[in-house]
């Protein structure tokens, strides 16, 4: 089934996107042309998805953007899933979209056990 595929090439999408848009550093905050920033470990935009304490944001993700930075990962994955759920879907991570999208994500997660 569809959601089989999808529970089965989540890791990968997750460690995929983590490594190309912050390195996997949980702390990082990237500040755009635009005044908005993107943070943590998926960079989560703050223009959309969390509020910027400076800022009228739509906060789709019901959060601070500061909560996007914490190393307990809770949030920020409930977060990107809700992005991931929304009609552009992981195409809203421009990393996704050139790095990670159409390539063979299973040497990610080589030698590891789900």
């Amino acid at each position: 089934t569809v959601l089989a595929v999808v529970r089965r090439t989540l890791p990968y999408i997750r460690i995929c996107l983590a490594y190309f848009t912050s390195g996997f550093n949980t702390a990082a905050v990237d500040h755009e042309a635009d005044g908005s920033t993107n943070n943590g470990i998926f960079q989560i935009n703050s223009r959309r998805w969390c509020k910027d304490l400076s800022k009228k944001a739509l906060n789709l993700c019901r959060l601070y953007c500061s909560d996007l930075l914490n190393p307990n990962l809770k949030d920020t994955v409930v977060c990107a899933m809700k992005i991931a759920q929304e009609p552009l879907g992981l195409g809203y991570w421009e990393a996704w979209r050139h790095h990670c999208q159409g390539k063979d994500l299973s040497d990610w997660v080589d030698g590891c056990e789900f």
